[in-house]
C-alpha cells in the first residue's frame, strides 16, 4: 500500500513538473514572439516616420504634429527616439525645430512629469530626455532635480542642465561646485566648460567664494572655456599660497594659449614647488616664443622627471629652435639634461632620421649622422640605438651603429 502511495505521488509530481516546464517554455516562447512582433512593428513605423521627420528639421513645414497624422503611444514612443537619435548631430536651426517639435508634441512635458516618478532610473532617465532635447523650459525643474537624494540623478539633471545652455542652468552649477560632500567638483566643471564663455566668465566672479578642492577643477574649466575674462584671474593666482592653484592657473594659461602670457609664465617656472615648473613648461611649450627657448632648456636640468620631460616636449614643439636646443643638450653636464633630450628627441623620430642618414651615398651627411650618434652615445642613452644596431635592414647602417656603440673593439 505504501508502495502505491508512494508512486502515485511521484508521478503527481512529475506531472507537476512538466505543467511548470511546459507553461516556462509556453511562456518564454510568446514573450519572445510578442517582442519580435513588437520590434518588427517599431522598425516598420521607423520607415513610415523617419522621412516625415527629416522634411520637418530640414526646414518643410511650421509644425511637426500635421506631418505625422494621428498616432498612438507606440507611434510617440518611435517619434520621440528618431527625433532624440538625429539631435546628436545637428546643430543651429535643424537643432531648433527638434526643440519646438519636442514642446509641440508633448514629450518634454511627459518626461517633465517622469521627474517626480518614485523609480530613481526613471528620474534619470528623463533627466538625460530633457538635455537632448534642450527646451529652455525644463531648466526649473531639473535645477530642482539637482537636490535628489540619488547621485546619479544630481549628476544627469547637471548634465541636461549643462546641455540647456540657458543663463538659468549656469548658476545652480556653480552652486554644486560650492558643495563637494554632495557633488564631484571635476564633472561639474566638465559640463560647466562645454557651456562656453558665459558659464566662464561667472565662474571668474564666483570663483573666492569656491571651496579649495573645487577650485583646481574650477581652474581647467576656465582653461578650455578661454574666456577672455580668465587671464587676470589666472595671472594673479600664479601667487597663491597652494602650489595646486599656481600649478591648475600656469596649466589653463597655456591652454588659453596667448602668447602674452610668456613673461608670467617664464617666472612661474622658477616656482619653488615643482608641480608649478612642470606646469608652467608644459605651458610655454604651448605658446612656443622664441624667448622661452633658453629658460626651458635650462629646465631640462630640474632635478623633478615632469618638469625636465615637459620641458623637453616644449622645445620640441617650438619648431627647429627647440630641436637645435635638445640637440645642443646631449653635451650638458647634467645627465638628466641629456637623458631628457634623448628621450624627447627619440619621440620626434629625429634619431631615427639621422640613422637613416648613415646609408646616404653623401660622405658630409654620414659623417654629420655619426657625429650626432656619437652625442647619443656619450650621453649614456643607448636602447634605441643598440635595437637598430640588431634590426635594422641595411648591413652598412648595422655595421656603423655597432662601431659607434663600440669604439673600443676593432674589427679582425
Amino acid at each position: 500500500m505504501l508502495v502505491g502511495t508512494t508512486s502515485e505521488l511521484l508521478v503527481q509530481t512529475l506531472f507537476g513538473l512538466g505543467g511548470v516546464l511546459t507553461f516556462l517554455f509556453l511562456f518564454i516562447v510568446t514573450n519572445k514572439a510578442m517582442r519580435e512582433l513588437r520590434e518588427r512593428r517599431v522598425a516598420a513605423l521607423r520607415r513610415e516616420l523617419e522621412p516625415k521627420i527629416l522634411a520637418y528639421v530640414n526646414g518643410q513645414g511650421e509644425r511637426l504634429g500635421p506631418q505625422l497624422g494621428a498616432s498612438g503611444r507606440l507611434e510617440r514612443a518611435v517619434a520621440e527616439e528618431i527625433l532624440l537619435d538625429h539631435a546628436r548631430f545637428l546643430k543651429g536651426t535643424a537643432r531648433d525645430r527638434i526643440t519646438a517639435a519636442c514642446e509641440e508634441l508633448g514629450f518634454v512635458q511627459n518626461r517633465l512629469s517622469q521627474l517626480r516618478h518614485a523609480r530613481w532610473w526613471k528620474r534619470a532617465e528623463a533627466a538625460e530626455k530633457l538635455g537632448a532635447m534642450k527646451s529652455a523650459k525644463a531648466a526649473p525643474e531639473l535645477i530642482a532635480l539637482m537636490h535628489d537624494e540619488v547621485a546619479d540623478v544630481r549628476m544627469r539633471a547637471a548634465r541636461a542642465l549643462g546641455q540647456l545652455d540657458t543663463r538659468t542652468s549656469i548658476k545652480p552649477l556653480i552652486e554644486a561646485l560650492q558643495d563637494p560632500s554632495r557633488w564631484s567638483a571635476l564633472r561639474v566643471a566638465d559640463i560647466l566648460s562645454g557651456m562656453g564663455t558665459e558659464a566662464a566668465d561667472e565662474l571668474v566672479e564666483s570663483f573666492h567664494t569656491l571651496p579649495i578642492k573645487a577650485r583646481a577643477a574650477a581652474l581647467d574649466c576656465l582653461g578650455r572655456a578661454r574666456s577672455l575674462r580668465a587671464p587676470g584671474l589666472l595671472i594673479k593666482l600664479l601667487a597663491d599660497p597652494d602650489r595646486d592653484i599656481r600649478a591648475r592657473a600656469a596649466h589653463s594659461l597655456g591652454l588659453i594659449g596667448d602668447p602674452n602670457f610668456t613673461p608670467d609664465l617664464l617666472k612661474a617656472l622658477a616656482d619653488p614647488e615643482w608641480p608649478v615648473r612642470a606646469m608652467a613648461a608644459k605651458a610655454l611649450g604651448k605658446l612656443a616664443r622664441p624667448q622661452a627657448v633658453e629658460a626651458l632648456t635650462q629646465a631640462l636640468k630640474d632635478k623633478e622627471w615632469w618638469v625636465r620631460i615637459n620641458a623637453a616636449e616644449g622645445l620640441r614643439s617650438m619648431g627647429e629652435a627647440g630641436l637645435d636646443a635638445l640637440v645642443g643638450a646631449l653635451e650638458s653636464e647634467d645627465r638628466y639634461a641629456r637623458h631628457a633630450a634623448v628621450a624627447t628627441l627619440e619621440g620626434a623620430g629625429v634619431l631615427d632620421q639621422y640613422v637613416e642618414k648613415l646609408a646616404s651615398p653623401d660622405a658630409t651627411e654620414r659623417e654629420k649622422s655619426l657625429a650626432f650618434i656619437r652625442k647619443i652615445v656619450a650621453s649614456e642613452r643607448t636602447d634605441s640605438l643598440v635595437s637598430s644596431a640588431a634590426r635594422h635592414a641595411q648591413e652598412k647602417v648595422r655595421e656603423q651603429l655597432s662601431r659607434a656603440l663600440n669604439p673600443g673593439e676593432v674589427k679582425a
